[in-house]
């Protein structure tokens, strides 16, 4: 009983608090507040967007909402970008002149968040070219049906939504459905891929240095995404056959980073083969950084290999599970319209490898990207920051 009259009382605080910033402060007309996968680390298309900020110097004020668990440093945020966590979050969203998110701020919306009058929130979403089906609960809504409270503050997390950056037309049912309808679709591109068409020499030499990788060793990354079981019984591929293969294919040593879905990233060590070959990196801060570095990629359903494509790289899938997925979640395109190499068993996999021809592949690449009409030349952050820049005025 003690615990509910705290927790009545720390919502009753709350509400003052509400009140008071809402009536009492003004709304800063150059500040600006980001959020990733409502906290986790400093990445994604919110990360690209507030480097481009940086980059111009123009006096813009940053903050980035942190897990309570993160440290600034740790997460890899720049000076320039102040943190904030917790409740002190309310504060600068309640006073922001743009919002920037790349999921629903659900959490902070249960909690009496709501977008003032004056306030422009635009969301990037986190799919890029979307492969598996998003949001089940959205395609099964019926009128009439009971909203769970997550179901509730989705659809009002949706209603506040100005604006929705997307790289291509084929995008728009994925972003209609995630967001109920609402939210303009601004055709700017996913500003997270700029990094992968423009590269960077000195992300790749970073992560090679983070994870000592010797000169002249290459690197495979295997990044799956999570299945609705949480089971590691999907990821059996046979590690140990695929560097063989790869070594054997361009007569040079290879490592393999091995980096689970953030569902799964603390079963990591369960999955990892003893051997040095193999990294554990689940825990590194951006998978953009890691595709950068990466000389082959394996994946499955995980938009991480449409992103990975943009750098013309070879990305394979490896899918044993694929008309269970395909029954029980679904895929926005066929495996056939695609343009990797995919197995359902480590032999069929390492056929795929033995018998992948680049030129082949990169011409498979263009014309899929050019089919679906994607945005991806380097310049989507320079797009969004100038339309924010335009609507702050």
């Amino acid at each position: 009983m003690k615990k509910r009259w705290y927790m009545r009382l720390g919502k009753i605080y709350s509400k003052h608090q509400r009140w008071f910033f809402t009536h009492c402060e003004k709304i800063n007309k150059k500040k600006v507040v980001f959020s990733q996968f409502g906290g986790k680390g400093y990445g994604c298309n919110p990360k690209a967007i507030c480097e481009e900020f940086l980059k111009r110097d123009e006096g813009y004020e940053l903050v980035w909402i942190l897990d309570r668990k993160l440290k600034k440093s740790d997460a890899g945020i720049p000076e320039g970008v102040r943190v904030v966590k917790g409740r002190k979050a309310y504060f600068d969203l309640f006073t922001a002149r743009v919002w920037i998110n790349n999921i629903h701020f659900a959490g902070f919306l249960e909690n009496g968040l709501y977008k003032r009058k004056g306030t422009i929130y635009l969301n990037t979403f986190h799919g890029g070219i979307t492969l598996k089906a998003e949001g089940t609960d959205k395609k099964s809504y019926q009128e009439g049906r009971k909203l769970s409270v997550k179901e509730q503050m989705y659809r009002k997390d949706s209603e506040f939504v100005d604006y929705i950056t997307s790289g291509c037309p084929a995008e728009d049912h994925v972003l209609e459905e995630f967001f109920y309808g609402h939210g303009e679709i601004l055709r700017f591109g996913d500003a997270r891929t700029d990094v992968l068409v423009n590269g960077s020499e000195t992300i790749h030499r970073q992560v090679r240095e983070h994870y000592n990788v010797p000169d002249g060793t290459k690197v495979v990354t295997y990044a799956p995404t999570f299945r609705s079981d949480m089971s590691l019984k999907w990821y059996d591929l046979d590690y140990e056959r695929v560097l063989d293969t790869l070594e054997e294919k361009y007569g040079c040593p290879w490592v393999m980073l091995i980096r689970l879905h953030p569902r799964l990233a603390d079963k990591s060590a369960e999955l990892m083969p003893d051997s040095d070959r193999f990294i554990d990196a689940s825990d590194y801060r951006d998978m953009q950084d890691l595709a950068v570095a990466s000389d082959v990629l394996i994946s499955d359903y995980s938009s991480v290999i449409t992103d990975f494509m943009l750098t013309r790289k070879p990305a394979f899938m490896y899918v044993p599970d694929l008309q269970r997925y395909l029954d029980k979640r679904g895929m926005y395109y066929k495996m056939e319209d695609l343009p990797f190499s995919y197995a359902l068993n480590t032999d069929d996999f390492i056929a795929c490898i033995k018998n992948f021809d680049e030129d082949s592949y990169k011409k498979k690449v263009d014309k899929f990207l050019d089919r679906i009409e994607y945005l991806a030349d380097g310049h989507a952050a320079e797009r969004v920051v100038d339309f924010l820049v335009e609507k702050m005025k």
